[in-house]
């Protein structure tokens, strides 16, 4: 079956009619056409939009011819995940389908999460993707619709509506998978942007930390202990940290309402919000916090006059990579709790928190060794200045002045005494360090703040710590959405069409924590005990820890084929068939036997 055009002459012009014809045999086994249906004339049907939606009923009527192959991979655990999250639902019920539009919003949502975690494509390649991946056989999608053109309106219509979609993904996983929303672990990220972006309000020149001022889009994140990113926001590059956190509060609080029995939730955050400005503006909200203080809240100070070396007591905490170490090599952490009476600036309330103070051995050795690097580069440079003396650059005292000043901008600044001078028309330098302003320096080495305003007095400076360790799970997230679901490079330029792919990329990141958190939970069940290692998931079948980026790995090169008795699924490897089965994978096909 096919459509057939008919040109037909009338009045002068002329006119082409669309026929759908079928091929049959007659009597004497000659083909011969007959008209099943006249579809009516081309320019009427292409101005009324009817054209399209002929063109996309067939793209999902016609299958595949005996032979073909797709790539599967693990698109049966993100189908299964969507299907959980009810994730094209829970769209369309925000964006209704338009009765003249072939692709529902939904359906675009489900196939560029799915692209995300099976192979990241800009959007002019998805098309390209999904013709040889199973997005027809298992979402029901065909792959002629997901051009670039009808994506990227999808996403114009997706964007107003991204916040409220992603709090609904977020309350369905917490509701069916159990999540513990009640600890958040809260960071902000720089996604770098490349290109002008004129007039772009989203992508704007800011500062990160470690990358300088470039153009970037600001994305804050927030974390389950379990490792599961419940919220992901796209902010615009030049937003300071302190405002997109304040504007993320009352979203967070409505996040962890339904999850922590009705009390208020904990914000685990980094030292982005350590001052009294922020932490009055969280407790104000009615949330709790643990956050480290920033240098510039006074810590140090307070931690030399009040706690000291000695008042520190050894803290049981063993970080979970240290766990098999002997215990000679583990770091060692000493701690101590302390109340902190502040001023909001804001309110001019006064509030009472509290602050663990923690040292750690190897933050210690670390400080040190970083102080030791900083002394010992400082004086090579001032070393080449005195070789240097009388030379092309330094002939007179204010060159060797003003380059003795660039040297001791750093961390060295007080730590090294430079004296400077003339001899018989010559420029002169001596230095040594400075042992009184060093140790001073080193009284506080390896400890920092903890603040918090937990009503429970009786957690001490180990729980505090432990809570607080938790942070990594979102820095990990951070990682995963820059390379394993590769938010970048972004191929577009209009600010709602970003801030929906990023929000895009953010509901792809649940669907990655959820298989990493729910294998990691059916294992431990299924064996009794902490999952330490699962066999195949690295290559050469080693054994490792479930991550979201080693299962996802474990299907790669997975494939369907058309039979003339249907659909085969390549045969699973062992380690294939126990994560289905664990994670209770419903296999749509039959496998290839043998």
């Amino acid at each position: 079956m096919f459509v057939k055009r008919t040109k037909v002459k009338r009045g002068g012009r002329e006119y082409v009619y669309l026929q759908l014809v079928e091929g049959y045999r007659d009597e004497r086994g000659k083909v011969r056409h007959r008209v099943v249906a006249k579809l009516g004339r081309e320019d009427e049907l292409k101005a009324a939009g009817q054209l399209d939606a002929l063109a996309a009923s067939f793209a999902r009527l016609d299958p595949p011819a005996a032979g073909i192959r797709r790539e599967v991979g693990p698109l049966l655990l993100v189908a299964h995940l969507a299907r959980e999250l009810e994730l094209p639902a829970t769209v369309d019920r925000l964006l209704p389908r338009s009765p003249r539009s072939q692709l529902g919003v939904g359906e675009l949502v489900v196939a560029l999460v799915a692209n995300r975690l099976c192979s990241p494509s800009p959007l002019y390649d998805i098309a390209g993707w999904a013709s040889g991946a199973a997005i027809s056989e298992l979402f029901g999608i065909p792959p002629q619709l997901l051009d670039d053109d009808r994506l990227g309106r999808g996403l114009e219509a997706f964007a107003p509506h991204a916040e409220a979609v992603r709090a609904a993904l977020a309350a369905r996983a917490i509701e069916r998978f159990g999540l513990d929303a009640g600890r958040l672990h809260v960071d902000l990220t720089a996604l770098r942007m490349t290109g002008a972006y004129e007039g772009s309000s989203l992508v704007a020149k800011g500062w990160a930390q470690g990358q300088g001022v470039g153009r970037q889009v600001r994305a804050l994140q927030a974390s389950s202990a379990e490792g599961v990113s419940l919220y992901l926001r796209p902010d615009p590059g030049s937003a300071a940290e302190l405002t997109l956190i304040a504007g993320a509060l009352e979203r967070l609080r409505e996040l962890a309402e339904g999850s922590n029995g009705g009390g208020p939730a904990l914000l685990v955050c980094d030292s982005a919000v350590g001052q009294p400005r922020t932490l009055g503006q969280i407790h104000r909200a009615g949330l709790r916090f643990i956050a480290p203080l920033k240098a510039s809240a006074g810590w140090r100070s307070r931690y030399l006059e009040e706690v000291g070396p000695k008042a520190l007591r050894p803290l049981a905490y063993v970080s979970e990579r240290e766990r098999k170490l002997p215990a000679s090599e583990r770091t060692r952490y000493r701690g101590a709790v302390r109340d902190w009476e502040v001023r909001d600036p804001v309110s001019s309330e006064a509030h009472r928190f509290r602050v663990a103070y923690i040292h750690s051995s190897e933050e210690e050795r670390e400080v040190r060794s970083a102080r030791e690097r900083a002394l010992a580069g400082a004086e090579e440079k001032l070393e080449r200045v005195r070789n240097g003396l009388g030379g092309r650059y330094y002939k007179t005292g204010r060159q060797v002045d003003a380059r003795v000043a660039q040297i001791l901008a750093g961390p060295v600044a007080d730590l090294l005494e430079v004296r400077t001078g003339t001899r018989a028309g010559r420029p002169t330098i001596g230095w040594r360090r400075d042992a009184e302003a060093i140790a001073e320096a080193s009284r506080a080495d390896g400890v920092y703040a903890l603040a918090t305003n937990l009503a429970n007095r009786r957690l001490g400076a180990g729980a505090i710590l432990a809570r607080y360790k938790g942070q990594q799970v979102v820095e990990r997230r951070h990682r995963d959405l820059k390379q394993t679901l590769r938010v970048r490079p972004i191929f577009l330029h209009k600010d709602e069409r970003i801030g929906a792919l990023v929000s895009i990329v953010g509901i792809a990141l649940l669907v990655f924590g959820l298989i990493e958190a729910e294998l990691r939970k059916r294992l431990a069940e299924a064996t009794g005990a902490e999952p330490e290692s699962m066999p195949g998931l690295l290559p050469e079948g080693r054994a490792a820890k479930p991550t979201g980026r080693n299962v996802l790995g474990a299907f790669q090169g997975l494939g369907l084929t058309y039979t003339a008795e249907g659909i085969v699924l390549d045969r699973l490897t062992a380690t294939q068939r126990r994560i289905l089965e664990l994670l209770e994978v419903e296999v749509p096909w039959p496998e290839l036997e043998g």
